[in-house]
């Protein structure tokens, strides 16, 4: 019998997570703009690229460790979004970051304004505006292409007995001095006691690569990543949970930062598209046979195409010790060491209904990712 490691296995959804996202209007609506993203961002754009005969340029597990580089690059093909989904109301004090004003509230008159060649706006009612409204998903299509950042959040008056989750504010700009950043992340880290400069310049230059690291975003991030990175990091500090959903077109992949609002710390999950060739695409087409896995329906992004498998992949990230609070007195070379390592790799289904997903252990350590930044 051989000992040789499986290179796919298949894993179960925990009943109680598929519960808590059917029950709760947070977590549903979490999930239905989820699923839309992963085929506007990365389905419609890998389609997009076969269109115009152009080659996908694919994320490498080198590309996918904790901390890689990325090619700075833009793909003008890939589609891109923003999107901050808050489990309470935006509060006051954070509107001078978040900007939502009168003039970009989601209103006939006001998209109208940005964007009067649209015209599919004919049927267009508030009610679409609602999470659970079945026109809602074709609202957040018409909007996403728009520049600055979509606002999702639950609207519901204080003390009111259920959440109304809606998509309130569009062309929404998330503005903060990268210095704000800086100094809370390292006062909540304990690399700073009060001021920025109080390490001297060189370990500040140090502390702005690490805060992009902390998400999984290399140190020259800019656009919609940096914007994310703070939209994220004011939702830690100030306890409240929601999810930045973010997608570039540089590092090709669907980012989704979610903050608990129990704890000051953040979740990392990134999506990518995978070519899945020769040995390994026959292996995953075996279990698929094995498990009775509607793989070409479930998981194939171009079924129709016996020689190589496009697929979706998942990778959650967690904290290393380095980059959470410690109650010791001011570190020192900590900071040098990386800050994230990988916690679970899988694929997952492009459809909905199925639960299952398929673990693969893409992305594999590199030399030079495993030595101190």
């Amino acid at each position: 019998m051989s000992n040789r490691k499986e290179t796919f296995t298949v894993l179960h959804a925990a009943p109680e997570e598929r519960q808590h996202a059917l029950t709760d209007p947070y977590w549903n609506t979490r999930e239905r703009v989820l699923q839309l993203l992963l085929q506007y961002t990365l389905i419609e754009s890998y389609r997009k690229f076969v269109q115009k005969r152009a080659p996908y340029p694919f994320v490498t597990p080198e590309m996918a460790w904790p901390g890689a580089s990325t090619a700075t690059r833009e793909y003008s093909l890939h589609n891109t979004c923003l999107i901050a989904l808050l489990d309470s109301p935006l509060p006051d004090k954070l509107r001078k970051h978040f900007r939502c004003r009168e003039g970009n509230r989601v209103t006939y008159a006001n998209i109208m304004d940005v964007a009067p060649d649209v015209t599919v706006l004919e049927h267009y009612n508030d009610s679409h505006k609602d999470s659970s409204h079945n026109s809602f998903p074709e609202l957040l299509r018409l909007l996403l292409p728009l520049d600055y950042a979509l606002l999702i959040q639950n609207t519901a008056p204080p003390g009111a007995g259920e959440k109304k989750m809606e998509l309130s504010h569009f062309h929404m700009r998330i503005e903060r001095l990268t210095d704000n950043a800086l100094r809370h992340l390292g006062i909540h880290l304990n690399y700073l006691e009060r001021s920025l400069l109080e390490r001297g310049e060189a370990f500040l230059e140090l502390l702005e690569k690490k805060l992009f690291e902390y998400y999984n975003f290399y140190h020259n991030a800019g656009g919609r990543r940096a914007a994310s990175v703070h939209a994220a990091q004011l939702l830690m500090r100030e306890r409240l949970a929601g999810t930045i959903l973010v997608g570039s077109q540089q590092d090709r992949r669907l980012t989704l930062l979610t903050t608990s609002g129990k704890t000051q710390q953040t979740r990392i999950e990134q999506y990518f598209l995978v070519k899945l060739e020769g040995e390994r695409l026959s292996e995953l087409l075996a279990l698929g046979k094995k498990a009775k896995l509607a793989l070409r329906d479930h998981f194939l992004i171009n079924p129709g195409n016996h020689q190589e498998g496009v697929v979706i992949l998942r990778i959650e990230y967690e904290h290393t010790e380095a980059a959470l609070p410690a109650a010791q007195a001011k570190r020192t070379e900590q900071i040098k060491q990386n800050w994230l390592r990988i916690r679970e790799q899988h694929l997952v289904p492009i459809v909905p209904d199925e639960s299952r997903r398929i673990g693969f252990d893409f992305a594999k350590p590199h030399a030079r990712h495993e030595a101190h930044h």
